[in-house]
């Protein structure tokens, strides 16, 4: 993007136009005390040379997953994509386009909508999809929302401790101070307490809130669950997995009324967390409840196939007291990058990418079994994630020491969980090589002479 600097002349008939005297009269409503007195300490300007030298020097300090073996999870995987969802999603006519909010938005848009639409609701067994929202967290917490709204119960929410801790955090955020109860459900051998869960849910529960695979990687009882919801007249809202669905059944054929999840690992990078993709599937019962806009097929007066959109629920397009949520904009692109990665696969290649998954998380749960030093705290079966326990507990240094010779080797549970304190979460896609695999292992056993090694 190019930058336009304003001249002094520039500057005096900006403020001409607004009726002010300076730039200094501008800022009168900031307090003194918070206003910077003395000019910025910034080195001097650099040529074009110079500068382009000096970040690409920056940038040489940072490692990223292309660098190093990425076993790093919670949430933002390092999954293939496919070099044609770059080339496609990067095209003038996708890449520059605005979120089209407009019914008369162009046709290639709202088709790749209804595409999109068409294979979530084929993925998760719904009977209907939106045109997606922010992410994970996000439409976790639409969810829940949408669930108060549709049984008109408005006092307590459940979830479960297994449930990713920054989607109960958006949740808490959500609902402070709008006295709604947000109940979280203990775990047992990294699953839910399903006597606790039972306990828990009553005839004011708007739904039970599940993961499927859970944080830890774990598989709960998503029939279970869901019976116990519907038996208190609660709904059931699943986040699951996308790539987990090749295996796994239907978040809909095991009682789901909503399902929603991330949707990074359909064809969009890791890319420092953001941004994503979320999605949201329900029962068609639901439809006029769901947040966000539906693109809908229908024919033109010459009877041609055409696309249009069917639903915009959001409070710009209909009167504030109906609208069913304040979601002004959505992840588009992320969208299309997930139809195109969902098109290219199709049944067998997301089934063949989950088999991988499973089988090297597997190879990787076994080798750190037996491992002396480590050990595997959950017995329950795992997807694409598991959670090691370290006898020497010093987690930190041992994952700074894997990163110094090439391993991005977990993501530490202690910043949320504290009983975990001595564990670390392990994720193993499809990309991820048996040598790798064993690399992995031998820098974290070997972890003191690693560092050494390291630094010598």
């Amino acid at each position: 993007m190019a930058y336009f600097f304003n001249t002094p002349e520039d500057q005096r008939k900006m403020l001409e136009a607004i009726g002010a005297a300076s730039i200094e009269e501008l800022f009168e409503l900031v307090p003194p005390e918070l206003r910077l007195d003395r000019p910025l300490q910034m080195p001097p300007a650099l040529g074009e040379m110079e500068l382009t030298q000096h970040m690409s020097e920056l940038a040489s300090t940072n490692s990223h997953a292309g660098e190093q073996a990425c076993f790093l999870g919670a949430g933002s995987y390092d999954h293939f994509v496919p070099a044609v969802v770059d080339a496609i999603a990067s095209r003038g006519e996708f890449f520059t386009s605005y979120t089209p909010y407009q019914p008369e938005v162009s046709q290639g848009n709202l088709q790749v909508m209804f595409e999109y639409q068409t294979m979530i609701c084929q993925l998760t067994g719904m009977d209907v999809s939106n045109a997606s929202l922010y992410d994970g967290g996000s439409a976790a917490a639409e969810a829940v929302l949408m669930a108060m709204s549709v049984t008109r119960r408005d006092k307590k929410v459940v979830t479960t401790a297994s449930v990713h801790p920054e989607y109960r955090q958006i949740l808490e955020t959500y609902f402070e101070g709008s006295g709604v109860e947000l109940v979280t459900v203990d775990t047992t051998d990294g699953a839910t307490q399903m006597e606790q869960l039972v306990a828990a849910v009553d005839d004011q529960t708007a739904c039970v809130l599940i993961q499927q695979p859970n944080f830890f990687g774990c598989l709960e009882d998503l029939q279970a669950v869901s019976e116990v919801a519907h038996e208190a007249g609660a709904l059931s809202v699943v986040s699951f997995d996308p790539i987990s669905l090749g295996l796994l059944k239907r978040p809909g054929d095991l009682g789901a009324d909503i399902a929603i999840a991330e949707g990074q690992v359909l064809g969009t990078p890791m890319q420092y967390g953001g941004p994503y993709l979320g999605i949201m599937a329900c029962r068609e019962s639901f439809v006029r409840r769901l947040p966000g806009r539906i693109a809908g097929e229908t024919v033109d007066r010459h009877g041609r196939r055409c696309w249009v959109l069917t639903l915009q629920t959001r409070e710009q397009h209909i009167r504030r007291e109906k609208a069913t949520s304040n979601i002004c904009t959505n992840q588009g692109l992320f969208a299309l990058r997930a139809a195109i990665y969902l098109s290219l696969l199709g049944p067998r290649g997301l089934r063949d990418t989950a088999e991988l998954c499973l089988q090297k998380t597997h190879y990787a749960a076994s080798q750190f079994s037996e491992q002396e030093r480590f050990s595997l705290p959950f017995s329950r079966p795992t997807f694409k994630e598991f959670v090691v326990r370290d006898r020497d507990r010093n987690i930190a240094d041992l994952l700074a020491s894997a990163r110094e010779v090439g391993y991005l080797a977990g993501v530490p549970l202690k910043r949320w969980y504290p009983e975990l304190h001595d564990c670390f979460l392990v994720a193993v896609t499809e990309k991820r090589t048996k040598s790798q695999i064993d690399g992995l292992i031998r820098s974290l056993t070997n972890s003191n002479t690693t560092t050494a090694v390291a630094h010598a």
